[in-house]
């Protein structure tokens, strides 16, 4: 692989309070093998977990501190991962839909089934207090941060569309709002109206939203996409397997993203969870009291993947 490729972009995927331990994990194995900061990635795309980790590491934030904090090692970090995201289930349901025009444009073809589906579900109400004080500790509150091309992918709730909030063409938000907009899980956290538009979690629409790397110039992407997985196994629980058949549509997405990749000459390391990953994480990636495990068994998992991905 080549040692100092000329543009690299970092893309972290959606995943919740799992996929965000485990993509803090991935990081601190890619820095290790490739002598590399992620801080330095020329594009910084970050979807719903992966916009957290994007937006801080976009505000000068290092890898070090992500791991001391998943430790329990950052006594002045304001997040607290046990608590921060409201726990294992969504708090109840407020009135009203997450967004009907997109069961709408569902059924008559212009945007995939799942993101049609989650239209129908009940409006989140998590308190997404902890979210705007965390970014807010690293960036003066209604900025953005300093990286040039940092950007925090989204569903407009009227179009369908993927927006990327933080590139040139879209209108400026405040980078707190954005992380919000990104995290806005649906029938869990509440949409982000900003400007006349209302805002979903990007991760409705695409994991990692990779393919918005097409026509930036870059030389290689590095894709961490833990709502992904080649790695199938064969859990007992229900709920494991109804988890594993969302995982299976999601890791298609990412397989036409990074095939679309790579047919424009981009190469791609991606990392995404392998079957012990998925034994650490069950069926719920909302659930704080598998963090540990999950962050714990990443640090094994992602450094043997990137030690193949220098061979390859």
């Amino acid at each position: 692989m080549p040692s100092s490729p000329d543009k690299r972009a970092l893309v972290l995927g959606c995943g919740g309070v799992a996929g965000g331990a485990w993509s803090i994990a991935a990081l601190a194995s890619l820095e290790q093998r490739l002598g590399w900061d992620a801080r330095s990635a020329d594009i910084l795309i970050g979807t719903s977990a992966g916009a957290v980790l994007a937006a801080l590491l976009a505000a000068g934030t290092p890898v070090s501190r992500l791991l001391a904090s998943q430790r329990g090692q950052a006594p002045d970090c304001l997040w607290d991962h046990d608590t921060a995201t409201g726990g294992a289930l969504p708090p109840l349901p407020g009135a009203g839909f997450t967004g009907l025009s997109l069961l709408r444009r569902g059924l008559r073809g212009d945007v995939s089934s799942l993101t049609a589906l989650v239209g129908a579900l009940p409006r989140g109400r998590a308190d997404m207090t902890p979210f705007m004080e965390l970014i807010d500790s690293v960036v003066p509150a209604g900025d953005w941060a300093p990286h040039p091309n940092a950007w925090m992918m989204v569903v407009d709730r009227d179009t369908g569309q993927r927006v990327a909030l933080g590139r040139d063409d879209v209108p400026a938000m405040p980078l707190n709002l954005a992380v919000c907009a990104s995290y806005a899980v649906p029938g869990w956290c509440p949409p982000v109206t900003w400007q006349g538009r209302t805002y979903l979690d990007g991760g409705i629409a695409s994991p990692v939203s990779a393919d918005m790397l097409l026509g930036t110039g870059v030389q290689e992407a590095v894709v961490l996409a833990p709502m992904a997985s080649r790695h199938p196994d064969a859990p007992r629980s229900p709920l494991a397997r109804i988890e594993r058949r969302v995982r299976r549509y999601m890791t298609a997405i990412v397989d036409r993203e990074v095939a679309a990749l790579t047919q424009a000459g981009i190469r791609v390391i991606r990392l995404e969870p392998d079957a012990d990953d998925l034994q650490a994480i069950g069926f719920n990636m909302m659930d704080p009291g598998r963090r540990q495990r999950v962050f714990e068994t990443a640090l094994r998992t992602t450094e043997r993947q990137v030690a193949r991905a220098m061979l390859a």
